[in-house]
């Protein structure tokens, strides 16, 4: 996978278009040089940025979701990640531990149910 810096520049000066800061969209492409990038606007939907973004949080989200052993954890409990949060390591590995902690307790207490059902 590559990024080059044009392709950031124009999704970035797509976006501050898109959002009405008409005069920032103009100074940045002028000093990002989008005018001269072989990048055809007509064909980069409406808010790229945006979904692009959303997609790198669901990876992260999805990333923090499975444990060492590939079994999925479930993350309906807790809230989506920010942005922000997103890109702060130990919020992340933090998040990670818990989960971690919540489905080690979730499955003891599936086995201490199961184990109730059978001396039954």
């Amino acid at each position: 996978m590559s990024i080059s810096s044009d392709e950031v520049n124009f999704l970035v000066y797509r976006y501050l278009q898109e959002s009405g800061f008409t005069h920032s969209a103009f100074t940045f492409g002028i000093e990002s040089h989008i005018s001269q990038s072989n990048i055809n606007g007509a064909l980069v939907p409406p808010a790229a940025l945006i979904s692009v973004i959303q997609k790198g949080l669901q990876f992260v989200e999805a990333e923090i979701s499975v444990n060492e052993d590939g079994s999925v954890i479930d993350t309906r409990s807790l809230d989506s990640l920010s942005l922000i949060d997103a890109v702060m390591p130990d919020i992340i590995s933090n998040r990670k531990a818990e989960l971690s902690k919540q489905a080690a307790s979730n499955s003891q207490n599936i086995i201490k149910d199961e184990n109730r059902s059978k001396s039954k």
